[in-house]
């Protein structure tokens, strides 16, 4: 019996052995990063960003400038401002084109790491821009140290020179990186796979940062070669190249669809933006705000907005008859597709920066044109997703306060960006931090001595679980403040 039993137990063993190779086989981890697939992380990634700068605009970005206005315990209009979660959200996204990078080194695949260089540069401007100084270098590496170091866990703070110049070289080596010939890229909702859509949205962000520090760094040389070399550097030209999310259906629906009635006419037209859009008989009006119940009731349908700010006296409750709500194509009352987009950056925009780039002599060319032609991109872009037939007419681009003169030609420039930036993220924001355009008055109540508000205060938790990095970073910025001017504006 013995003898019998030791080759048994021998071949119970290796067939064990066996199994259990193929089981773990068959129950292999599939969010793991070394097996898992780049084009998973994809969709996550690019909706993940898109949907979260989509909010900040509804709920932050158009108030702060003035697009919109809360009729019901206005907060944001009083610039009582928090650190909100574009620092806690763009780190958990970051971490996902982290992974998307790594598995593209890892396997050669360029393409799919020149979109997770892009994405990355996005979403680290978008931050910096927010709040200044933060982890860059040593980011992302607490579970992992960079090429085989130690973890780090408190990162240090990066100054946002050095931020700007790291993403704008990410930005050119992502040009480069993406090809036709590279492998194709699957699950892309955003270009739907278009190598050269990507490269043009990566040359014209790059284009974004360069004017966006040129009070701090001289532009001229990077931003001809650019031009210069479109075959090379191409970028965005036409409405088709936008890098705009389109929601198609439950539950991919546009962001703000998920709200309740309630809470997204709490949001109406700020008078600001109704006054500037009725003074040019702008088109685009009656895509991005609805004419007044009253108005239409009495059948005179015009568009009217509230002051940001407003007393609590005149917040009663038949102001929601007497002011504009936001458009129909951001929210029509039931969970349903809408024409709205999440934008991250439209073609209207890139022919601003060229137009104020041609101003200030940084390239040439015809700063009119490209003025002219901003605004034409914007309503034609309105026009295609709403179905409106809205045009910019020769009388329209020729009336004071839009026809194009060299006297004021930034500020022309600045407010028809202003108008074309409608429902984009902080980006508006963040230009008029820069340009000081439009001009805008503060609102009418607020808790911030009549200051509108320049950044984003740091998250309370960074202060306790970084609090070295923390204090470093306000000694060399200053005070923790909506006030306090990051580098791009000292």
């Amino acid at each position: 019996m013995k003898k019998l039993f030791l080759p048994f137990v021998i071949f119970i063993t290796v067939a064990l052995a066996g199994c259990k190779k193929d089981f773990e086989s068959i129950n292999a981890n599939p969010n793991n990063p070394e097996v898992i697939n780049p084009e998973l992380l994809m969709v996550n990634i690019i909706r993940g960003v898109v949907t979260e700068m989509a909010n900040d605009a509804f709920e932050r970005g158009n108030i702060l400038m003035q697009y919109s206005a809360e009729i019901r315990e206005p907060g944001i209009d009083r610039y009582r401002l928090g650190a909100y979660n574009v620092w806690s959200n763009g780190y958990s996204n970051l971490r996902n084109v982290q992974n998307l990078y790594d598995i593209a080194v890892e396997r050669n695949l360029n393409n799919y790491k020149g979109i997770a260089m892009v994405m990355r540069a996005l979403i680290f401007s978008r931050m910096t821009d927010c709040y200044g100084d933060l982890p860059y270098s040593e980011a992302l590496q607490g579970k992992n140290g960079k090429d085989g170091g130690d973890p780090i866990y408190t990162p240090k703070f990066d100054s946002q020179q050095e931020i700007y110049q790291g993403l704008i070289n990410e930005l050119k080596q992502a040009n480069e990186l993406l090809t036709a010939n590279g492998e194709v890229i699957k699950n892309d909702i955003l270009f739907n796979g278009d190598v050269l859509k990507w490269k043009k949205f990566a040359n014209s962000l790059r284009l974004r940062l360069l004017l966006r520090r040129s009070a701090k760094v001289d532009p001229t040389a990077d931003m001809r070669e650019i031009i210069s070399n479109p075959t090379v550097y191409p970028i965005m030209d036409a409405v088709a190249d936008n890098a705009a999310l389109k929601y198609v259906e439950s539950p991919n629906l546009f962001p703000v669809t998920g709200q309740r009635a309630a809470f997204f006419l709490q949001r109406r037209i700020a008078k600001t933006f109704a006054d500037k859009m009725n003074a040019l008989q702008d088109p685009r009006m009656q895509i991005f705000g609805q004419p007044t119940v009253e108005s239409v009731d009495n059948g005179a349908p015009i568009f009217a907005g509230v002051r940001n700010g407003e007393e609590d006296a005149n917040l009663s409750s038949d102001i929601d008859n007497k002011v504009s709500a936001i458009g129909v194509i951001y929210y029509n009352g039931q969970q349903v597709a809408v024409p709205a987009q999440g934008l991250i950056m439209l073609v209207s925009e890139l022919k601003f920066i060229l137009a104020e780039s041609v101003v200030k002599g940084y390239i040439t060319g015809d700063a009119k044109q490209f003025y002219e032609d901003g605004i034409k991109a914007s309503a034609e872009y309105y026009k295609t997703i709403s179905g409106v037939n809205i045009a910019i007419t020769p009388a329209y681009l020729s009336q004071p306060g839009v026809a194009f003169n060299d006297a004021k030609a930034l500020e022309l420039i600045g407010t028809q960006r202003w108008i074309a930036m409608f429902f984009n993220d902080w980006q508006a924001w963040h230009e008029w931090k820069r340009t000081g355009f439009p001009v805008l008055t503060p609102s009418i109540v607020n808790f911030n001595g009549n200051r509108i508000p320049v950044r984003l205060i740091y998250p309370s938790d960074v202060q306790v679980t970084n609090r070295q990095s923390y204090e470093d970073a306000v000694k060399a910025q200053g005070i923790d403040d909506i006030n306090t001017k990051t580098w791009l504006l000292k």
